[in-house]
């Protein structure tokens, strides 16, 4: 991979499936500069994070975050997804870079249900060994976004920016707001199918960001009920 991430850093960023296509030559990422696509993005963070920190050491946070982003890394890669950054607490992926595998919107959402399940699974551990259970959000949105190296000389990276980015990101936040963890866009739903409780929620404002914007809440917990 003859830009940003060197070769040794595949497997940390691309899916087994992706990394071994760079390494074979068969794809080159960043060859041809950037170039704008559809690309469906998933946040997620851990709720209430801050305060829950602030009464560790901070080995155990950082063990804590160890923990929880393997987890989400995990999901991300399972469902043929890019992890794009680490911003603190929070996960950044996209799915549709460096190639699109057609149905990327149903990709980054059955990453999320595998995220809370992922979750579900580790709480119990955790309560057996006599921790707090973590709780966290996610959020899913589709749409354009410039993908390629961007940077300087000295330090380039492939990124993805633009609105649905940031849309994404205040999606995940949004979730404090409602009575679910998980939320995903209405240009995301009208990509997808599934079997899992939802309930639109129509015309949200979304901080930082003129207009309103349709909603679905998905309820992972309730499957199985």
């Amino acid at each position: 991979m003859d830009l940003e991430k060197s070769k040794e850093n595949y497997r940390r960023y691309f899916s087994p499936e992706i990394g071994d296509e760079i390494e074979s030559g068969d794809l080159v990422i960043g060859q041809d500069g950037s170039r704008v696509t559809d690309v469906a993005v998933l946040f997620t963070d851990i709720a209430g994070f801050t305060k829950l920190s602030e009464k560790m050491d901070p080995q155990d946070v950082l063990d804590l975050l160890s923990e929880y982003q393997t987890l989400m890394v995990d999901a991300i890669f399972q469902h043929k997804g890019t992890v794009d950054k680490f911003i603190g607490d929070a996960v950044m992926a996209n799915f549709g870079t460096p190639r699109s595998h057609r149905n990327d919107a149903q990709n980054a959402f059955d990453c999320g249900v595998l995220m809370n399940h992922k979750l579900a699974e580790w709480n119990k551990t955790r309560v057996e060994k006599g921790l707090s259970e973590i709780q966290h959000r996610i959020g899913i949105h589709y749409g354009k976004c410039v993908v390629g190296n961007m940077g300087s000389e000295q330090r380039l990276e492939f990124a993805v920016i633009g609105d649905a980015v940031n849309v994404a990101s205040r999606i995940c936040d949004a979730c404090k707001n409602f009575d679910t963890n998980f939320l995903i866009s209405a240009g995301v739903a009208s990509r997808i199918t599934h079997d899992v409780p939802s309930e639109d929620a129509p015309n949200v404002g979304i901080r930082g960001r003129e207009g309103n914007i349709d909603l679905v809440k998905i309820y992972t917990e309730r499957l199985g009920a």
